[in-house]
């Protein structure tokens, strides 16, 4: 599910986004959830912060895909999105993958026709 950005600026993406502890834990007690989703104010009572806060941090998350939400009557629940929990491992897998070997294409990764992949 790799969108049209190459393997360096999607894993930045995902890891700029989960890089704060508070999405972290997010992370944590979604992916422990996943059989029964979460409103704002349950992952907001769970990690001892305010509804505000676990709102912005909630949306930071989904916008890089690493949440989802259904409107569930009139509340919103959140869920650990697995797509993108197997998509990262797969980027850092290939990230560290091809650490060893040299560029072939000067480390200018946007005209790298190989960017998706970096190998």
């Amino acid at each position: 599910m790799m969108a049209k950005r190459g393997l360096v600026e999607r894993t930045c993406e995902l890891q700029s986004a989960m890089g704060f502890p508070v999405r972290m834990k997010m992370i944590k007690v979604l992916g422990s959830h996943q059989e029964a989703p979460l409103s704002v104010s349950e992952v907001a009572e769970k990690l001892q912060i305010s509804q505000p806060t676990a709102t912005k941090h909630l949306a930071i998350l989904r916008e890089a895909g690493w949440i989802t939400r259904e409107q569930v009557a009139r509340e919103v629940h959140y869920r650990l999105n697995l797509d993108t929990v197997a998509e990262f491992r797969m980027l850092i897998d290939l990230a560290f993958e091809h650490a060893f070997t040299p560029c072939v294409n000067g480390y200018d990764c946007e005209t790298c026709p190989f960017m998706a992949t970096c190998i």
